[in-house]
């Protein structure tokens, strides 16, 4: 015959479980790493788009007549106007010889003036600067491809302590768990890094090919400095289409940190809140007295985690409910009696059909010792 409930309950059990919660003290630390969640790509349309445009420019660059004069040795001039004659007039220690009689003089230097091209130009620098920052981009998205990987990681720990009437009890729970993507979804994912790994490599057949360009070698030659924003609006880059769209490039590239520094990961790391911690709060108290309930004697342990499963019973109906009445769940009274009264029935259900199950089993051998025995009877 089954037990009443009330016949269950047991007062010391309640008083403990009163005493564990008052001088209960708890923390917890919960650690969410996304890694691979952010499949986001939009980077390779900006560059592939901006590819063609800034090719022509390289392949085209601007250049700009620079006007050098220089001091040389004479024989090393290639060049010289009015304004060698006057710097020589000012510098009379560069001749070394006067002939009186030729109205000649021999300077040993001289003022040279040359014209030459050079690439050293504003929009020049510009690009430069630009593709140098598009390769290090490259290079940072090239190392995160070679190993990509889809794996959430979650932890959660724990740490608790507290006190009963005759023990001190402590408990320390650390809990991982990684997701593991279906067999379906990785094939999709190796599929889709391959096909950015090929885009990948025809920008770099790009920008390494820039590298090998007459402006680029000229400039890095030159050591020039590298432009530093804002960027100066000049008539090129405000009429030429290619610097247009270099333009907007090159704000992508500058913007793309502030939005996520690593958009190959995102870390939720925090120490929970009062409603978590709550339930990790019961769950050691029901935790330490299922461990005070082990006994050598299994009838008395039977009886001990009886008497604690009717206290999670109405312990774990109270704050269910108040948690979903705080958090804006209206559970009606006939709902929670109608899941109780349903939950109830299938139990006694199933432990009936285990007990029909034992009595035909029983039923079956009587018959079949019967039948051994028929002769001897």
């Amino acid at each position: 015959m089954a037990k009443l409930l009330e016949n269950s309950l047991d007062e010391q059990l309640y008083k403990e479980s009163e005493l564990f919660s008052k001088k209960l003290n708890s923390s917890m630390h919960f650690n969410l790493d996304l890694s691979g969640d952010l499949l986001d790509f939009s980077w390779l349309d900006e560059i592939e788009k901006a590819c063609p445009f800034i090719d022509n420019v390289v392949r085209r660059p601007k250049l700009t007549l620079v006007r050098e004069e220089i001091t040389v040795k004479t024989e090393k001039s290639k060049k010289v106007n009015v304004s060698s004659v006057k710097d020589l007039a000012r510098h009379t220690n560069y001749i070394t010889k006067v002939d009186t009689a030729k109205s000649e003089v021999r300077p040993e230097k001289i003022l040279d003036i040359r014209n030459e091209e050079t690439y050293n130009i504003y929009e020049n620098r510009f690009l430069y600067t630009l593709i140098n920052n598009l390769n290090r981009f490259l290079m940072k998205k090239e190392d995160l491809l070679k190993n990509y990987e889809v794996e959430n990681h979650k932890l959660l720990e724990y740490v608790g302590t507290t006190k009963t009437s005759n023990a001190d009890v402590r408990i320390e729970v650390k809990l991982t768990s990684t997701e593991t993507p279906e067999e379906e979804g990785d094939k999709k994912l190796e599929k889709t890094i391959e096909d950015v790994k090929e885009r990948v490599k025809q920008i770099r057949i790009y920008v390494n090919s820039w590298y090998k360009s007459e402006m680029m070698k000229a400039l890095e030659k030159a050591n020039v400095p590298f432009v530093l924003p804002p960027i100066k609006k000049t008539n090129i880059f405000l009429k030429n289409p290619n610097f247009q769209v270099a333009m907007v490039l090159w704000n992508y590239l500058q913007t793309y940190g502030t939005d996520d520094e690593e958009q190959h990961k995102e870390v939720v790391d925090n120490s929970g809140d009062g409603n978590v911690i709550k339930f990790l709060d019961e769950s050691f108290m029901f935790d330490y007295f299922i461990l005070n309930s082990v006994s050598q004697k299994k009838r008395e342990q039977k009886e001990k985690l009886c008497k604690v499963s009717v206290l999670m019973l109405t312990e774990q109906l109270d704050k269910t409910l108040r948690f979903l009445n705080a958090n804006g769940y209206d559970l009606s009274e006939e709902e929670l009696i109608g899941k109780l009264t349903k939950q109830m029935r299938e139990t006694k259900k199933a432990r009936l059909v285990g007990a029909e199950d034992v009595k035909k089993k029983f039923e079956s051998a009587i018959d079949e010792y019967l039948e051994r025995t028929q002769d001897y009877l």
